[in-house]
């Protein structure tokens, strides 16, 4: 996760919101026989997901997500951009070459004029403007040819060309004024929207109708670990990031313009807190959204769901809270728990204890090889995963804290979004997963020293502030 999630709340507003049918409740309150927990082994229901998995397996183009984020190319001859792959919204836009300040001359910016296949938009047209959480952009339209190259095969767009995926026509924003906070200090240009084709600025709308893939459908990983990489894979999936034998189950989108999901309740330690039970239909629209760090939900509603989870700051109570599970209405209207354990729900980090350390400094720099020197002294931090934003429609939102615990399929064609448990590299030799020891030992916190000074070893971890519960939420676009 990146700097990104302290500093934007937001989430697209121009979409609306649908419900389930009356007839799709099937389930009465309490009764838990006809309730499906994603992980339970189903032999009917877990053919079904095996079946589905074996026709989606095989991408066009896989593309590595390092904090949700990765490069891509716009334009002939093409320009690099890095851009945060984002499921909740239609949009997509770059800093452009007409913006002047230090905010976007500091990011890659598209010239127009360094690109034979720009195509204007109404050019009489006023610019338009988009509001994040902390901040705006105003854009100027355009269209031009997006490149996806595989990260296997065409790393860096330097390989096979054959496995490149060319996106004709793509509308996108050239931003013309970014404000300072926070777009100048964030990781990334912009952002790449893969709202449903229905939202007509989305790379799944243009890819849907240039015919560019056989199947309208891509699937999403995303590493427990932020120096590992993630992935998405357009035109299928990637069976080596789901768990053997897990389920699938699928999920019907209920607005044809975003991946919105009729969650029915959240569960602690299994029992229900009736949070949608007010709801028309007892549904709480649910947004599934890549570009958001938390699981959210709008006041009134979430908080009963906080009262449940009271995490301290240190991670000394992580192993005592209670699991959460959230229950969806799948595309047969049976209902699916997929629980989260408190290690899945947290957010942890590592913070330098103050007055610890000695090291010599030139200006910022350390002097190394000093004969004095010792590495500042580190401790955990936990902060949790949950959190509040109230946006139009009163909408929770379905972020990465859920999505890295169950790999994500959308399909387009069907309308429809599926969940599998994922798999990360290190869960096949973990000895009690789900409730660790909060507490380091001697040798993590060596390494965690290790890892947070670069002048003990080269850089490869970054401190991020998470939120706590009660802020407003954060989002990465």
């Amino acid at each position: 996760m990146g700097l990104a999630q302290e500093l934007l709340a937001h989430l697209p507003t121009h979409l609306h919101t649908h419900f389930l049918d009356s007839h799709e409740d099937q389930v009465q309150e309490g009764d838990d026989s006809a309730v499906h927990q994603a992980g339970d082994q189903d032999p009917s229901s877990s053919l079904r997901g095996m079946e589905d998995l074996k026709k989606l397996e095989g991408g066009t183009v896989r593309v590595d997500l390092l904090n949700n984020n990765n490069s891509q190319l716009l334009g002939n001859p093409p320009q690099r951009f890095t851009a945060v792959f984002d499921t909740g919204s239609g949009i997509t836009w770059v800093p452009g070459s007409q913006c002047k300040s230090d905010t976007c001359s500091e990011h890659h910016q598209f010239s127009v004029d360094g690109s034979k296949s720009f195509e204007e938009l109404e050019p009489q047209r006023a610019d338009g403007t988009i509001h994040y959480g902390t901040g705006q952009v105003e854009y100027a339209d355009g269209r031009d040819t997006l490149t996806f190259c595989d990260s296997h095969s065409d790393p860096g767009c330097h390989g096979v060309q054959a496995k490149r995926l060319k996106v004709q026509s793509q509308p996108f924003g050239m931003s013309t004024n970014q404000t300072d906070y926070p777009f100048r200090i964030l990781p990334f240009d912009g952002i790449l929207g893969l709202a449903p084709s229905a939202s007509g600025g989305s790379v799944v709308h243009a890819l849907k109708n240039s015919h560019a893939l056989d199947r309208n459908v891509f699937g999403v990983y995303l590493s427990e670990d932020t120096h590992r990489s993630g992935s998405i894979s357009f035109g299928g999936i990637e069976r080596a990031h789901i768990a053997p034998k897990s389920p699938l189950t699928w999920h019907k989108i209920q607005n044809d313009q975003e991946w919105s999901l009729a969650m029915k309740d959240i569960l602690v330690d299994g029992k229900p807190l009736h949070i949608c039970d007010d709801r028309p239909d007892g549904v709480c629209p649910a947004v599934v959204d890549t570009g958001s760090s938390l699981i959210t939900g709008p006041s009134g509603e979430v908080e009963k769901l906080l009262s449940k989870v009271r995490l301290k700051d240190d991670c000394s109570n992580l192993a005592k809270l209670p699991n959460v599970s959230i229950r969806i209405a799948d595309k047969d209207g049976v209902l699916t728990d997929y629980p989260l354990t408190p290690q899945e729900y947290t957010l942890k980090s590592l913070d330098e204890v103050p007055q610890t350390g000695n090291s010599e400094y030139l200006k910022e720099f350390p002097v190394l090889g000093g004969s004095g020197d010792t590495v500042p002294e580190v401790r955990p931090r936990c902060d949790p995963g949950l959190g509040v934003m109230d946006v139009p429609g009163r909408k929770w939102v379905i972020g990465d804290t859920f999505l890295r615990r169950y790999y994500s399929i959308y399909d387009d064609d069907r309308g429809l979004v599926g969940f599998a448990k994922s798999i990360h590299p290190d869960e096949a030799t973990a000895s009690s997963p789900g409730r660790e020891d909060a507490t380091m030992s001697p040798e993590l916190k060596k390494e965690a020293q290790a890892m947070l000074f670069p002048w003990a070893l080269p850089p490869c971890w970054r401190r991020s502030k998470q939120a706590r519960p009660g802020r407003a939420s954060q989002h990465f676009f």
